[in-house]
């Protein structure tokens, strides 16, 4: 009987220190507060928080594209990017992130908004609707950047990459009516895959088998891969939307309507809560 309180006292404890380390499992933020801070959109951070291009209300979290990008910045966070939202999330297994989003006015080159996964604006995939005359106009777009730095560079950056990939022409270029969309991101360890739904239609995967990370980062290695960087802090996932950096820009407006996201512990920590259950069960008995 001791033996028996024993390890059931060890799995619950056991569980209770990664809870206690862990960060929430799950996101679910529905976009119901009101005003442009931080604390409306229910976000625990956001780079560059610009308050002037954004607003909550009616339901929605409303983001304008505002000038700046992801890139250029290596290894030094954050790059320019604005108002680039995120929450933090356990760094598990297994990962699904989801937002619906209205998109009005893409019309610049470059522009473009939706959902990220990743640490930092560094080492991350990102899923949106974008402008780019080289893909046909509207299209939806899945990146993946690791170290800042495009894949076919001389020399590329030490992970290899940014590597992107596109469903072209989803809409015409200026933009008529309203796009209403899904993105979705389901990470299975090192892999991430991308899905997007246009307007009601069936989802449809962008890129391929999916985005292979070196790793995904805990705490002081937001790399994964066992070097530090200036920005450290665990898995985060968000919304944001980028503006083309051009004088014509027309600031597109990406109405978030929601954004889930829930992880999925290993079987062996599922298997620790099972014991500890049956344990006490048996105690009882």
């Amino acid at each position: 009987m001791r033996k028996l309180s024993a390890l059931a006292a060890m799995a619950v404890a056991c569980i209770a220190t990664s809870g206690a380390m862990a960060r929430p499992a799950n996101v679910n933020l529905q976009f119901n507060g009101s005003g442009n801070t931080l604390a409306a959109t229910g976000f625990d951070g956001a780079y560059n928080l610009n308050t002037s291009g954004f607003t909550v209300g009616g339901g929605r979290l409303t983001v304008t594209g505002l000038p700046g990008d992801t890139f250029g910045n290596y290894e030094n966070d954050p790059d320019s990017a604005q108002n680039f939202f995120y929450s933090n999330i356990d760094n598990l297994p297994s990962i699904t992130a989801e937002a619906t989003v209205r998109v009005s006015g893409l019309n610049s080159n470059f522009e473009g908004g939706g959902i990220w996964l990743g640490t930092d604006t560094d080492h991350y995939i990102r899923l949106a609707l974008f402008n780019n005359t080289f893909e046909g106009g509207i299209a939806v777009e899945a990146l993946r950047e690791n170290e800042d730095r495009w894949a076919q560079a001389t020399p590329p950056g030490p992970g290899d990459d940014i590597v992107g990939r596109v469903i072209q022409n989803i809409a015409a270029s200026p933009q008529g009516p309203d796009i209403n969309a899904t993105l979705r991101l389901v990470r299975t360890g090192s892999n991430v895959q991308a899905f997007a739904s246009i307007d009601g239609g069936p989802f449809q995967q962008v890129g391929g088998p999916g985005f292979t990370f070196g790793g995904f980062a805990s705490p002081g290695d937001p790399q994964g891969n066992g070097s530090n960087t200036q920005e450290a802090g665990g898995l985060k996932v968000g919304v944001y939307a980028l503006g083309g950096n051009s004088p014509t820009t027309t600031d597109a407006l990406f109405a978030f309507d929601s954004l889930t996201a829930t992880a999925t512990p290993e079987p062996a920590s599922l298997g620790l809560v099972v014991l500890a259950g049956g344990l006490m069960v048996r105690r009882r008995k």
